[in-house]
């Protein structure tokens, strides 16, 4: 990989006619954007960018590569840079329709697909640039569609300044990224799409803010980044950590569990979503409750049109299941909310003042805390939200480990099993 970097390199240079040499600082940022271009090229000669096949990027100059989450190579020479490498034949590029709001795209041409293939190149010659920002925050603003009345999510990145919270929390991720950079997390082929990279390990913890409040850590909170949290369920049954198969290990219906350790109650013993009249329709009671911790008022009417913010994710996502498709016909707000509150009566004091947000949050910290713990064990462990994948000989000390984590950062000790 850096053999193909210094080629394209010294390709560019013997084309350039400058009257005088770059200065040091500028001689680094170009050599660093010629990198980071012919990577991520590279890259989407292994695992094609779907559905497209090509790379989103942003060429307007503008704040650009100033920012925490910029690169700083990637400056007002980025666009020139971009037309070089089309020159040359690296890479070809998609201007879109100003109208449209679209950024330009690029996506690698077959001869630097060849030059790939030719060097041998593979997943494990990638790696995320260590100076990358890994701690995200976004502002998430409120406001209704003026063509369809419905409400919307306006999401923007805040370039925040660090606080001691800030620097703690992305020195934790970047020692667990560090940790599990070294670890021995193997995936075992099985054919089907998309190709899974079993060396993209590196965790982002990203976290949020509303319309007009105040800088803060202690909404969402929760891990994204490692490959095998955007996999099927059913298809990470092929990872191995140190050669051994994976054991799926979460805490039992955790939300709810936490709300009722946020009023400093104990839920009643069993399922807690079994509910009366709803027996076969768990997830849309699991839904229905977490839509309940999530809305910031207790006048809620009628189900949202789609999850918007993914309950079970944190990520904004679009089509997400209704919760009025995974509940019988005639299963009105007021009904369901009703038949809740036979088995939950508490909770109706949680319900309805936006505290999922933090409750997220508090979940992220338990999990950080379980992986740190861990990882002080050499055990590596893959999170996933509200559980993680062990390896199967470690799964008796990962779940004691859960259960005293719970203990020490809510105050209760959360039930956790193997996920079914």
């Amino acid at each position: 990989m850096k053999q193909l970097v210094r080629h394209v390199t010294a390709l560019l240079e013997s084309q350039e006619q400058r009257q005088r040499a770059r200065r040091p600082d500028d001689q680094q940022n170009h050599v660093r954007a010629v990198e980071g271009v012919i990577c991520n090229l590279a890259y989407a000669i292994l695992n094609p960018p779907l559905p497209t096949g090509w790379l989103a990027t942003d060429t307007r100059n503008g704040e650009r590569g100033k920012g925490r989450y910029d690169n700083p190579a990637f400056g007002t020479t980025y666009r020139n840079l971009l037309a070089q490498l089309e020159a040359n034949g690296v890479l070809h590029r998609q201007t879109p329709a100003a109208f449209r709001g679209e950024r330009h795209s690029i996506r690698p041409t077959s001869r630097f697909g060849d030059m790939v293939r030719s060097s041998g190149i593979s997943f494990a010659d990638f790696g995320a640039d260590p100076a990358r920002e890994v701690v995200l925050l976004r502002r998430v603003k409120r406001s209704y569609s003026p063509e369809t009345g419905r409400p919307r999510k306006d999401a923007k990145q805040v370039d925040y300044e660090d606080t001691s919270t800030s620097r703690a929390y992305r020195a934790a991720v970047r020692e667990l990224n560090a940790f599990l950079d070294q670890a021995d997390i193997a995936f075992l082929d099985d054919g089907l799409e998309p190709v899974v990279d079993p060396h993209s390990r590196t965790l982002t913890r990203r976290f949020t803010i509303f319309d007009e409040q105040e800088l803060r850590f202690d909404q969402v909170g929760r891990l994204f980044g490692g490959f095998w949290l955007s996999l099927k369920k059913e298809r990470r049954k092929q990872i191995r950590i140190n050669g051994e198969p994976v054991i799926d290990l979460d805490y039992q219906s955790m939300f709810t569990r936490l709300a009722y350790a946020d009023l400093c109650l104990q839920p009643p013993a069993g399922d807690l979503y079994a509910i009366p009249g709803l027996e076969a329709h768990r997830s849309g009671v699991k839904l229905a409750m977490n839509c309940f911790l999530f809305d910031e008022t207790p006048k809620r009417r009628t189900w949202p049109q789609d999850m918007g913010f993914s309950l079970e994710t944190g990520a904004d996502i679009a089509g997400a299941d209704t919760i009025q498709g995974k509940l019988p016909d005639g299963w009105t707000v007021n009904r369901t909310k009703k038949a809740i509150l036979t088995v939950h009566p508490a909770l109706e004091r949680a319900w309805g003042r936006g505290l999922g947000y933090r409750l997220m949050w508090q979940e992220s910290e338990i999990l950080l805390a379980v992986l740190r713990e861990l990882m002080e064990q050499n055990i590596p462990a893959l999170g996933l939200h509200d559980g993680l994948l062990v390896p199967l000989s470690r799964m008796d000390t990962a779940l004691e480990v859960m259960r005293h984590q719970s203990k020490a950062i809510v105050g209760v000790e959360l039930p956790c099993s193997v996920k079914a």
